[in-house]
């Protein structure tokens, strides 16, 4: 009798949870829908206002263009295909400076915490060269490195580069020093301090400085283009801006917000499949 009042109640206490998950997740999928719905209604509104604030002669669409023009615009440049050879030479310019300065920084990072005496005698020039404003000196990247992809590759690993750097001595610092401590009394040796503590701690920042790294790699070189370019969006955008069409700089800002909003959904979904992967492996 009294393991069936037991199991009876355990049942019961199972019940409970099911129906507290499933109202949980029910209430968190009424609060996404209702997120996106209201997102949804922010810019359409947003549109609506603008195409209407033409219509009505209270917006100058010579200077700020309308969404119909905008959508034309971007319609014709898709069906004629014009636009893609541009979206993939600033696409691999961006993917190629975030990748040699993202695997530079990291590294650079690691050494510097490994080897807090060449941290110390580095610190200086690196601040000094994290603080230049490289943005600002785009032209000069061009003039050591040419006209061509290199320049806009360069000027986009001289941005990751030190983001990543200062994120991956971030996330080291960061790590609890008892349980450092803890490892070495257990007879730990650095290797496996690195590769099992510290390097599997650092991640979240690392993964932080990549979603950061990567919007400044585009602007990188999307700045890069507009000084000097044969090719690229960038290039797009000051080609569009001196033939004074405004649903041409417009729209070809709006393509580099999808791929800035592309790249970092890739970024994001490799920080939780990777962290995930160390949850299942722990």
């Amino acid at each position: 009798m009294t393991v069936r009042t037991e199991a009876a109640a355990a049942d019961r206490v199972l019940d409970t949870l099911t129906r507290s998950e499933a109202e949980r997740v029910a209430r968190r999928r009424r609060r996404t829908f209702w997120v996106w719905t209201t997102r949804a209604g922010v810019l359409g509104l947003f549109l609506g206002l603008w195409q209407w604030g033409v219509d009505a002669r209270l917006i100058d669409p010579f200077f700020f263009s309308q969404p119909s023009a905008i959508g034309g615009f971007l319609t014709d440049e898709i069906r004629d295909g014009s636009i893609w050879p541009h979206v993939f030479v600033t696409l691999s310019e961006t993917l190629v400076g975030f990748a040699i300065g993202a695997a530079a920084g990291v590294a650079a990072g690691i050494v510097r915490m490994q080897f807090p005496f060449a941290a110390d005698v580095s610190n200086p020039f690196l601040t000094i060269l994290n603080v230049l404003p490289r943005v600002a000196l785009a032209p000069m990247f061009i003039i050591w490195f040419g006209v061509g992809e290199g320049s806009k590759v360069a000027l986009a690993v001289s941005l990751v580069f030190f983001i990543l750097m200062l994120n991956t001595e971030a996330g080291i610092r960061s790590l609890d020093r008892e349980l450092i401590l803890t490892m070495r009394a257990l007879g730990a040796t650095d290797r496996q301090l690195f590769w099992k503590v510290m390097l599997p701690g650092a991640v979240p920042a690392i993964f932080g400085g990549m979603r950061l790294g990567v919007v400044y790699a585009l602007l990188a070189v999307v700045v890069g283009e507009m000084i000097s370019a044969r090719m690229g969006l960038g290039q797009r955008i000051s080609f569009y801006a001196a033939s004074f069409r405004a649903e041409g700089v417009l729209g070809t800002i709006l393509v580099l917000a999808m791929i800035g909003l592309m790249l970092n959904f890739v970024v994001v979904r490799a920080e939780s499949m990777l962290l995930k992967w160390k949850g299942d492996a722990a």
